[in-house]
């Protein structure tokens, strides 16, 4: 056999163990997704109606607290949390950690709609819900878009916000073509990456590790991560959210540098350890919102709630605190 040959065999033998492979992980996650949410959804947590189906919420701290709203990042849900709940319910605020589908156990919605408009109005519609006025905003990493955007849209509502390494893309020029990748369209390869990655729990420890500066926690929160995998239709739905988060999301209020100028009250924390979203991202933050104040928060990376959570906790109410 000609070496030409050789090596055209061996690239399509690679390309069909490669083809093989993929495809094995993705009949894994099918295998893995067949548990209905309300099956697995914990016990510690609520369901509060939208009008794009149920919003799953954890709360801790008394009714009557100064209601303080968290929002978490990628691939996390309210559970992720849960150090930060108890301590905010021990400090008097009612906490309330809300999931952003399809992470999470809220109903994912059927018309797909996960841009940061679309999360916004589904929380503003569980504050109208559970009656709340006077909020406190908490925003952490993706889960921030979400955050400022409800911010920006219910002004009056919110006494104060919190931004935690926050990822905001405002420091990246935004894209001459708004639209996702074009390899990204069909749908058969979405669901093959993310089997691969988001939803592989063989790959939740490594993924997590890569964010953070301090690895103390990881294997408790990769289980953490992992609970909600199991719910029927995650790969599918968290590849449809996909298209959204490759894209830009240009039309949102939070993608707006000038509208920060309108911002309440704002607290930035944040890792001095991110390489996820380095620091030089909180200066603009600091520099864009007026009277922001910026608190570093040494030897911690992307996750500090999970990096150091005594830390974040403590500096997060004194900053609560003072939006009194």
């Amino acid at each position: 056999m000609s070496w030409g040959r050789a090596c055209a065999v061996f690239a399509i033998g690679l390309v069909v163990v490669v083809t093989l492979v993929a495809g094995g992980f993705r009949l894994a996650a099918a295998w893995r997704e067949v548990a209905t949410v309300d099956a697995i959804a914990p016990s510690s947590g609520r369901y509060v109606p939208t009008r794009s189906g149920r919003m799953f919420i954890q709360e801790a701290g008394p009714a009557n607290g100064i209601p303080v709203i968290l929002f978490h990042g990628t691939a996390a849900w309210s559970e992720f949390w849960r150090k930060t709940l108890n301590a905010l319910g021990a400090a008097g605020f009612r906490a309330i950690a809300i999931d952003l589908p399809p992470f999470g156990f809220s109903d994912r919605p059927v018309d797909n709609s996960y841009n940061r408009a679309a999360q916004a109005a589904r929380v503003r519609e569980v504050l109208d819900r559970l009656g709340l006025e006077r909020v406190i905003v908490v925003g952490h990493s993706f889960g921030a878009g979400a955050a400022v955007e409800t911010v920006l849209h219910d002004l009056e509502r919110v006494r104060g916000v919190v931004l935690i390494d926050a990822a905001l893309g405002l420091t990246v020029a935004a894209p001459s073509d708004p639209k996702p990748p074009f390899y990204l369209k069909p749908r058969w390869l979405r669901q093959t990456l993310v089997s691969l990655t988001v939803t592989n729990p063989l790959m939740t420890r490594r993924l997590l590790s890569m964010m953070v500066a301090k690895q103390d926690h990881v294997d408790e929160y990769a289980e953490i991560v992992q609970r909600p995998l199991v719910r029927v239709g995650t790969t599918r739905d968290v590849a449809t959210w996909l298209l959204y988060f490759m894209a830009h999301d240009g039309d949102a209020v939070s993608a707006d540098r000038t509208a920060y100028a309108k911002m309440p009250r704002t607290a930035i924390l944040w890792g001095d350890k991110d390489t996820v979203t380095p620091l030089d991202q909180a200066e603009d933050l600091r520099r864009l919102i007026p009277g922001a104040t910026l608190t570093v928060l040494p030897g911690l990376g992307h996750i500090p709630q999970m990096e150091d959570p005594d830390a974040l906790n403590k500096v997060l109410i004194e900053r609560l605190r003072a939006f009194n």
